[in-house]
Parts: C-alpha cells; structure tokens; sequence
C-alpha cells in the first residue's frame, strides 16, 4: 500500500505544517500530507473494504519525526510501546510522554493535522497505520452521521479496539487459515467500534494517555525496572511505591498518567510479550512458558494473552 497518492505531499524534511491552506478568494484548499523522516518501507500491507493499512518498523537509534493530514481518518498503534516515548502537536495543543506503553492507539480524524516525533529508543518499534475513508465509515455505521463529530484521540483508551487492533496486527505478521475472511471480520468490527469510542456519541473520556505530568523521570524508570526485573515475580505495588518515596495510591495514579496504563495493565503486556518470545523454543510447553512468565495456571495465561494480543497463545505459536 501507499499511502502518497498523486495528491499526497512528501516531504523530506522540513518543520511541522498544517495542510489546509487559504486561497485569495477566501476559499480554503487542502492538500493531503505525509512524512515519515527518516523513510522507511513497510513490511505489509492489505487492503480490505476500503481500509487501508501497513506495518512500519522504525529503527531505535533514530529520532523518527511523523507528519499527517490526510483526507481519510487515521489510526496509529504501537504494539511494542516506545521506550523512551514521543512528543507530539496537533497545532494547537502540545504533549509529551517519557515512555509509551505497548499497545497505545491514537485517532486522527479526516483533514486533521498530527505531528508526532519518536525519540531515540532501545529497541525497534513497529507500527500499525491504517486510513479508512470517512465514506467507508459511515456506511459501515448505517449511512451518514450528521450529528457525530469525531474527535482526535491521544490515546485512544478503549480495550476492543486495542484488542482488535492487536489481532489485525498479529494476522498481517503471521497469516493463519481463511486470512481474508478473518482480516474482514476484524475491519468490520473495528468500523463499527470506532464510531461508538471516537465521536461525540462516546460517553466523555478520561485523560489521554499522552497527558502531561506523571512520574518524574527517575521515578517512572525505578518503577519500570521493578516492574520488568523478574517476570516469575510480580514486585508488590507498596514496595515499588515505597522505592520512589511515594503513597501507593498516588504512585498508581501517576504511573497510570505517564504511561496510559495502571501498573497492573503494563506488568501483564510486559509478560505476554516475553511469552511471545519464549514460544519461538518449541522445547518449552505452553504450561511451562506461562510459569516462567509469572502466571498462575495456563488458563490465566491463557485467558490474559488472547485479551492483549487477541488469538489465544496456541493459535499464536501455530503462526511462528
């Protein structure tokens, strides 16, 4: 897929801009942008009931600056997180977040402008794009909508579409048995779930993820490191608050801020992902990856890595 059609701007580098442009005659005239700098190529691709979509890996010693403004609604997610996470503009408002957690989705509606820049990060960072025409939309919603308004979300918190997302991510990496079908299912639901979490028919949302504030620098990395040290053992909420100088309650709160997910959320991704790389050795059982990884039983592991991911563990390990 690309997404720089004959009316799309590429633009090597240059700072941020908004793409609606005034004419002498007081008309307004929109010219579609696109800058991903340094360029990079996607690995896949699909297309399906007018959705477009790719996945992106950026490199992790690069500062990757991303611009938008397309003509078509957007959505971005970033399945690994960024570790050292990203500024961003939409031109009027400004945010930054010392680390991006896995999974984090962000809307940007038709002819909107969004600017993002990733900071430098350990590791590679893959990232889903998809473009769905605001036709495609609303028809899949029953016709137009004239009294919804879809609004940009930072953070898109809402779990099914993190969910399906997830699972549409996972079948363009690894595709199982009736793709197309299952890719066409995914996208339907994901049509018909966006209107309901991005428009001002969605109940009211709570503080984006990218918001400003949360843990101081040190503290957020103490609380990570903690969190990350030993997956067999999940470290007590009192004591990672007690190692940073804070109350629970408020250390909570805090990581949940800077990071768009409670510690709870970001411990058990933390573990579903080491379990994904665990599955790679076809010597270790599923049971015996799920105890290693710090779950109960396999049917917790089970139950936890098809809520994040979106397939259950065997169907991914069928995949690899």
């Amino acid at each position: 897929m690309s997404l720089a059609g004959e009316n799309v701007v590429l633009i090597a580098d240059r700072a941020p801009l908004h793409s609606v442009r005034e004419m002498p005659d007081g008309t307004k005239s929109f010219d579609e942008l696109v800058r991903i700098c340094p360029a990079v190529q996607p690995s896949q691709t699909f297309a399906e009931r007018g959705v477009q979509g790719a996945v992106y890996t950026l490199g992790p010693v690069d500062t990757t600056e991303m611009e938008f403004s397309l003509a078509a609604h957007m959505i971005l997610m970033f399945p690994d997180g960024i570790s050292r996470g990203c500024e961003w503009t939409n031109g009027d408002e400004a945010g930054s977040l010392s680390v991006v957690a896995p999974h984090t989705v962000l809307f940007n509606p038709a002819k909107e402008y969004l600017f993002l820049r990733k900071r430098k990060s350990q590791a590679p960072c893959r990232m889903l794009l998809l473009t769905i025409p605001p036709a495609i939309l609303n028809r899949a919603n029953g016709g137009e909508l004239p009294d919804s308004h879809l609004s940009q979300r930072i953070g898109l918190d809402d779990a099914i579409i993190c969910q399906t997302l997830g699972a549409l991510h996972q079948e363009l990496e690894s595709p199982g048995p009736n793709s197309a079908s299952y890719i066409d299912s995914l996208v339907m639901l994901l049509l018909n779930r966006l209107v309901r979490c991005a428009s001002n028919l969605a109940a009211p949302l709570v503080r984006p993820k990218f918001a400003k504030g949360g843990l101081a620098h040190w503290r957020l990395k103490q609380a990570l490191q903690l969190l990350e040290s030993d997956c067999a053992k999940a470290p007590l909420l009192s004591e990672i608050a007690q190692s940073i100088n804070l109350h629970p309650t408020s250390f909570c709160r805090a990581f949940k801020q800077s990071t768009g997910v409670p510690p709870h959320r970001y411990l058990l991704v933390h573990r579903t992902n080491q379990a994904k790389k665990m599955m790679e050795d076809r010597n270790l059982t599923l049971t015996q990856i799920a105890l290693e990884c710090g779950f109960t039983s396999s049917s917790q592991f089970s139950a936890a890595f098809k809520r994040i991911v979106g397939v259950p563990p065997r169907a991914f390990r069928r995949a690899l």
